[in-house]
């Protein structure tokens, strides 16, 4: 029965993600939810008491999905530098590897949200917040491995790739342009650039063997 509980309560999830990356939290409605998954409303509220429990459950499902998508595959590359690289391309991505249809649910919920208080933007938040500590370690064991220059400011660097994530994700979305894969990598390529050790000249020794007569 308990088995029989958690697999309804995952299929309304993912059924309610899809609607969630198509709709956003506005569309997620109880009623729809309920539709989609094939069950009353109030067979609906026996697994969430309320529609800012789905909500918050939705965020969560979206982030599992999302570190299973980048962070696990990252893990797989070497660390340092190419495990950052590894990880920030994912994430490009990632809705799309993922299934979601409609694109990346946590970009839209942040834009939806910014004006609006409550618990669901608290978990948004700290999931965010843990996802933006996630990248930052990446960048600064690359850094410790000498991958990064010594004085990078990780903070601003971070803030620079998530720019980069939000005007793809825009770009893709919205303008629905062919190029937003293409230009998201090579900003972010460039900004990997700029982030390089500075390599010391080598000087330039004199020849000083004497000329043959």
């Amino acid at each position: 029965m308990k088995q029989l509980a958690h697999s309804t309560r995952d299929r309304i999830l993912d059924s309610g993600l899809e609607l969630l990356s198509a709709s956003g939290l506005a569309g997620v409605t109880l009623g729809v939810l309920a539709d989609r998954v094939g069950m009353s409303k109030s067979g609906l509220f026996a697994h969430f008491k309320s529609k800012e429990e789905v909500e918050m459950h939705l965020l969560i499902r979206t982030f599992e999905i999302a570190r299973r998508q980048v962070m696990d595959a990252a893990m797989q590359a070497p660390e340092g530098l190419p495990r950052l690289e590894a990880a920030t391309l994912a994430w490009f991505n990632w809705f799309s590897t993922a299934g979601l249809p409609g694109g990346c649910p946590v970009a839209a919920a942040m834009f939806e949200l910014d004006d609006v208080e409550g618990m669901v933007r608290k978990r948004l938040l700290a999931e965010v917040r843990q996802w933006e500590a996630a990248m930052k370690d990446l960048a600064a064991d690359a850094v410790a491995r000498g991958h990064l220059r010594k004085d990078l400011d990780i903070d601003q660097f971070f803030w620079e790739i998530q720019c980069i994530y939000l005007g793809h994700h825009v770009a893709r979305r919205f303008f629905r342009s062919p190029q937003a894969n293409t230009q998201a990598v090579k900003a972010f390529r460039s900004l990997v650039e700029r982030a390089l050790p500075v390599m010391p000249k080598r000087s330039v020794q004199p020849n000083l063997k004497p000329r043959r007569k």
